[in-house]
């Protein structure tokens, strides 16, 4: 009888650590009314009552960056430094073959005119992009296209499986066939073509068995590849030269002509590709993650998003130095046939083979790693889209070889006509219009509370900006279309009939995945309800929808 109120006055000396633990999980879920009534009971005790918050408002959660300040580990150089390495697997579609295609079309024909679109393309479209994907993964422990075969129905997976696969496949032929014309440089033309290509694809193929090994091998082997390519190019930067003042105005006024706008729309494909924010989405979690609490993912997320600009900048600075190289040909006779085929044998007649061999080897770099990336992202793209359960093995050899197969084929035409330079611009360009099937997805995965949950979700203003970017892209793409029927295609009836058939069609898909596949059967209900009540309306204001009538003037 005496023992309660001491009990009251020394709860450490009556409860055990289990009894105090309990008592305050049961306070934590008891609504305030609860307590009170506890209270008046002599059950539960002021002191109980006057720490709880639940009788207050509770603060609206604004963004993912939750108030966990408390809970959230401290942000470190070693910790950013362990986290590193899925971002400069990333970045490997910014530094590509594709891009440095991009680049020479860049230099050759506009000099440093869209350095401002390059640093736009990169450091906007490119970060926001790359962010929203590694959010995603990181978050959910799922990559972009395991998310997608989860909500999306079977026909749309299959037809984005197929859109993604051919934009791969236009890819990898870039990414083969200019890593081939290195080795190709490398060995004083004494390895044909078609022999580059299977001696690229043999070396991807073995550099991809290291996932086997541990993945930071393999990411140390992206980490290699991206710095030769760097130094090599800087190299051949230095050695070519640059006016600083016209490289600074390139940056900073902002400039776009009728002339350069398929240029950059082929740089806009080259540089965001349209595979990586399926790829982004997986390689961030290659490695396992400590993240068991929100403010562990909450640093996840920080060090993910300031590798994802560091390295974006890098290779921001990397294609800077290839315009540079080949803006020394601006206005050039012939520019507009300048290209990876023919750069080498350009730069060597201009500055001699030491320029020829640093451009050669960071091509090599370039297109090895580019190769390994596209090789990993076609399994990841199949095995979640397509719910395929096949050995890692078979993937990757199925995957190859899809790749390989049209390469060599291509490379044999390449090598006796010299029109790869062509083929690989107009690759850039299909690139550009397939991005926004890889940029719809995951803005709607990552506004989905359904998905992410709802202290993870993109708030609203991030939903709105990269939304605007998608929209800016597809606008940028349907222009790019209608100039091209202007100015390059023969002006024939058929030709405007048949290209205008295939804008529309291409608007309608975009619209369609837009719309988001898993919805279109609650607008076409929607539609229908709406049809229905106007026909309703019509039959019962007959007078009102006479149109005879209307029309009908009285003189």
């Amino acid at each position: 009888m005496t023992t309660t109120p001491a009990c009251k006055d020394s709860a450490q000396g009556c409860f055990d650590e289990e009894d105090l633990s309990l008592k305050a999980l049961q306070l934590e879920e008891m609504s305030f009314p609860a307590k009170v009534e506890k209270m008046a009971t002599s059950e539960i005790s002021v002191e109980d009552l006057k720490d709880d918050t639940s009788a207050q408002p509770r603060p609206v959660i604004l963004s993912d960056e939750v108030e966990l300040a408390s809970s959230t580990p401290p942000f470190t150089l070693f910790g950013l430094y362990q986290f590193m390495g899925s971002g400069f697997m990333m970045s490997v579609a910014f530094l590509d073959p594709g891009n440095l295609e991009a680049d020479i079309q860049v230099g050759v024909t506009s000099q440093y005119q869209l350095l401002w679109w390059y640093a736009l393309c990169v450091l906007c479209f490119g970060f926001a992009f790359q962010s929203l994907s590694g959010k995603l993964g990181l978050v959910t422990g799922k990559d972009l296209a395991a998310h997608l075969g989860d909500h999306y129905p079977k026909s749309a997976r299959y037809l984005l499986w197929f859109i993604i696969e051919m934009s791969l496949l236009a890819a990898d032929i870039q990414e083969t066939v200019g890593c081939a014309l290195a080795v190709q440089i490398l060995s004083g033309g004494t390895i044909p073509l078609w022999a580059g290509c299977l001696i690229v694809s043999v070396t991807a193929f073995g550099l991809l068995q290291l996932d086997r090994v541990g993945f930071r091998w393999f990411e140390a082997v992206f980490v290699a590849l991206i710095f030769l390519e760097a130094i090599a190019l800087g190299m051949g930067a230095i050695s070519t030269g640059a006016y600083a003042p016209d490289v600074m105005k390139g940056l900073f006024v902002p400039i776009l002509g009728p002339e350069t706008v398929v240029v950059a729309a082929g740089a806009l494909g080259a540089l965001v590709m349209p595979y990586n924010t399926f790829f982004q989405s997986h390689v961030v979690n290659g490695r396992p993650r400590d993240l068991d609490t929100s403010g562990k993912t909450i640093l996840a997320l920080r060090y993910m998003r300031l590798e994802s600009f560091l390295v974006l900048l890098m290779a921001f600075v990397v294609n800077i130095f290839a315009v540079i190289i080949f803006a020394n040909f601006y206005n050039m006779s012939g520019a507009d046939t300048v290209g990876i085929e023919s750069a080498g044998g350009l730069l060597e007649l201009q500055f001699g083979s030491t320029v020829q061999n640093m451009w050669a080897v960071g091509l090599l770099a370039s297109g090895q790693v580019a190769t390994l990336c596209l090789t990993y992202a076609g399994q990841i793209i199949m095995v979640g889209l397509l719910n395929l359960k096949v050995h890692a093995t078979w993937r990757m050899m199925t995957t190859r070889l899809l790749a390989l197969i049209p390469c060599l084929a291509l490379a044999v035409v390449f090598e006796a006509t010299n029109t790869f330079d062509n083929v690989a611009q107009i690759i850039n360009v299909i690139q550009s219009l397939v991005l926004p099937f890889g940029l719809i997805p995951v803005v709607q995965m990552t506004s989905s509370a359904k998905v992410m949950g709802d202290s993870w979700r993109n708030v609203n203003w991030v939903t709105a900006g990269v939304t605007t970017i998608t929209l800016a892209v597809f606008g940028i793409n349907v222009y790019t279309l209608c100039s091209l029927l202007q100015t390059q295609l023969p002006q024939t009836a058929g030709v405007y009939a048949g290209f205008s058939f295939l804008i529309i069609f291409y608007m309608a898909l975009i619209t369609y995945f837009a719309a988001g596949p898993s919805n279109w059967s609650h607008w076409i209900r929607r539609s229908r309800s709406t049809a229905h009540t106007f026909v309703l309306w019509l039959k019962t204001n007959r007078r009102w929808a006479d149109i005879e009538s209307m029309l009908e003037v009285h003189f």
